[in-house]
């Protein structure tokens, strides 16, 4: 036992960071009173892993589930792709197209696309943040006509189109027809945002998975299964795209620390 596992379990305190590899993640713990059981989950968005506790469950416990469940934490990270980060000059998959992004202080609009380039103003500092901003409006834009134009093709009436950096889902249907879509989409080619925005819109007139949904979700979008297939290989690489960079020596000095050697 790691003296900062020793420290954490006789403070009765559970780590901040976990270092699972070479990697620096972040630890979340959270107590749930009607949670039966412990829990760990791994958010690629934030690219933290998170610790549910029971009410009444001894600190102690969460640290030996932990360990034993070091080889899932190792492998999980290990089949996640590479973190990009946006910067410019990256090139990033944009609606089918490999778009370029590219610094430009004396744009008058926040951004625009011109040629395969995505043009992002303002100060340099703010880069990541505001290019973030950029994606997010396109998604937004995107996905919301994909939603409409559907949506009159299956004679139903949408409410509202959100777009969030979401963790485990890449769209839902709510029974008061707002749809919500996860901005990554726009990583995804066209055809398999295409599918999503058809899986939601198809939920305005069942909210199930029976086989009328699928045939309604066929009717908007013919070659859904190759979509589907892509999403399930593939899903996990729409996570790549990073706004901020690591500050590992950061998060090395931080209190506690619990190490998974890979």
């Amino acid at each position: 036992m790691s003296n900062a596992l020793r420290n954490a379990w006789s403070n009765n305190e559970l780590p901040d960071f976990l270092q699972v590899g070479e990697e620096m993640v972040p630890l979340v713990i959270r107590r749930h009173q009607r949670a039966k059981r412990i829990c760990l989950r791994y958010n690629p968005t934030s690219h933290a892993i998170s610790l549910t506790l029971p009410r009444h469950t001894r600190v102690g416990d969460g640290l030996i589930f932990l360990m034993q469940k070091s080889e899932w934490l190792v492998e999980t990270l290990r089949d996640m792709p590479c973190k990009k980060q946006i910067k410019p000059g990256v090139v990033i998959p944009l609606l089918g197209k490999r778009v370029r992004i590219k610094h430009d202080a004396d744009l008058k609009r926040s951004w625009v696309i011109r040629d395969d380039i995505l043009y992002v103003s303002g100060p340099r500092e703010e880069f990541p943040e505001r290019v973030t901003a950029a994606l997010k409006k396109i998604a937004s834009q995107t996905l919301s006509a994909l939603s409409v134009r559907y949506a009159v093709q299956i004679g139903r009436r949408l409410n509202r189109v959100t777009v969030r950096d979401t963790r485990s889902r890449w769209g839902s249907c709510s029974s008061t027809a707002r749809l919500s879509f996860s901005y990554r989409l726009i990583f995804a080619p066209k055809e398999v945002m295409e599918y999503v925005v058809a899986h939601e819109v198809a939920h305005l007139r069942h909210m199930n998975h029976s086989a009328a949904f699928w045939n309604c979700v066929e009717t908007i979008c013919p070659d859904y299964d190759a979509a589907k297939d892509w999403l399930k290989l593939h899903g996990k690489d729409l996570y790549r795209f990073n706004r901020s960079e690591e500050h590992t020596s950061e998060l090395q000095s931080r209190q506690y620390l619990y190490r998974f050697n890979a």
